[in-house]
């Protein structure tokens, strides 16, 4: 097979509309999540169903992230990331239109489902575009890709209620997100190709980092999944309307827009993430100690406080099989190792704490969390800087009908 070097020399228009499609898909990651969460109280109410069963439903997309993200090779090799990406959205785009019929509950979770199938399959297949033309400025893009889902989430959570109004229910309110996803999977090059190299398309099972990346990124997702999906009904517990914990929620994820945004450009100036890395989960164990121990003290800083150091946080977590892999190809497949387990381990986290509210409280879910998270702290400290330069050199001639639709 094709080896490809490492560089792309791509003209600069061509360039600037593949990072504009990186962005636009990035975007749609994540709408799917916050509006579930928005609703969650008041689908919980309006089907009759126990927190424990609300947040199995709200498992199901990153349970899906995780074993799609298992077949990261498959992916890689078999559709690559024009016709993958197109595929992902798409499904996206099917998964969030079906959720109008979200009064009967297997539709619903077939539906969350379907698009967390392509929400996995995005997160597979954008780190490996990344690799490919974007090497030596993978932090900045995967902070930019991030700011853009985190964006996404805030425009979900912000948009739920005012949808409620405007459209009548809470289905409609999660099903309008299939358009934009529409508009993407139309938009994004399908002639885009990453050739694979010599080597394995399995994972690398037996890396020991691997191993230690995807419980550091799995213990960091078990806030991140979490919070997105239990933080309106935790505020509405508290007393605050529907409205007010949704501003809570666009409070959280504008904190993490401003992490993604701030972190990565200054990681990116030192091969070391350590400094970092130790600095936003510092912050995130402070925001969820105060929601625990101090919820109605402060407004929203202790939301802004944990939103800003998951925002900073995941970027780097999902660069770090960026930083240690030589070729695009082994990128995705340790991303896809990496994500895939992580995943798993995040999906855990809407369930478990839906359990720990049924049986103890939403205090004793708090503590769980931010158990996870000194977990992340530690495993964050053993990541020493790979051995080698990162940015990559060598030229590379790309066609540019890649990058066209």
């Amino acid at each position: 097979m094709k080896r490809t070097p490492d560089v792309p020399l791509i003209k600069a228009p061509a360039l600037w509309w593949l990072v504009l499609m990186v962005l636009l898909a990035g975007l749609n990651l994540r709408p799917l999540l916050t509006t579930l969460g928005t609703n969650l109280e008041l689908i919980r109410v309006d089907l009759g169903l126990s927190s424990t069963l609300v947040g199995a439903l709200a498992a199901i997309p990153t349970l899906c992230m995780g074993l799609v993200s298992l077949a990261g090779g498959w992916l890689i090799a078999r559709l690559g990331v024009g016709a993958g990406m197109r595929l992902a959205l798409l499904l996206i785009a099917v998964g969030c239109a079906l959720r109008w019929a979200g009064d009967w509950l297997p539709m619903l979770a077939l539906a969350t489902a379907l698009a967390g199938l392509g929400i996995a399959c995005g997160q597979v297949l954008i780190p490996v575009v990344i690799k490919r033309y974007f090497p030596s400025r993978a932090a900045l893009m995967m902070g930019g890709y991030t700011t853009a889902m985190n964006l996404g989430a805030a425009l979900g959570a912000l948009a739920a209620p005012l949808a409620i109004s405007t459209l009548g229910s809470w289905q409609a309110s999660l099903a309008i997100w299939a358009l934009p996803a529409l508009l993407a999977a139309l938009l994004w090059p399908g002639r885009l190709r990453v050739f694979t190299d010599d080597g394995p398309m399995g994972l690398p099972w037996r890396s020991a980092l691997g191993w230690r990346m995807a419980l550091f990124l799995g213990t960091g997702s078990l806030a991140y999944m979490t919070l997105l999906a239990w933080l309106v009904p935790f505020y509405m517990a508290l007393g605050l309307t529907q409205e007010q914990g949704g501003a809570m929620l666009v409070a959280y994820t504008a904190a993490q827009i401003a992490g993604a945004l701030l972190v990565p450009p200054v990681a990116q100036l030192q091969p070391d993430r350590r400094p970092a890395l130790a600095l936003t989960l510092v912050l995130l164990s402070l925001g969820l100690a105060g929601l625990c121990w101090a919820p109605t003290w402060g407004g929203a800083s202790w939301v802004v406080l944990a939103g800003f150091g998951l925002g900073g946080s995941f970027p780097l977590a999902l660069t770090l099989p960026l930083d240690y892999a030589h070729t695009p190809t082994e990128a995705g497949r340790l991303s896809a190792m990496v994500l895939g387990f992580g995943m798993l381990m995040g999906s855990c986290g809407p369930l478990l704490f839906g359990v720990l509210r049924d049986g103890f409280g939403f205090s004793a879910a708090l503590v769980f969390l931010l158990l996870a998270t000194v977990a992340s702290f530690l495993l964050g400290l053993t990541f020493r800087p790979p051995n080698r330069n990162r940015s990559g050199t060598g030229p590379l001639t790309v066609d540019i009908k890649e990058i066209s639709p």
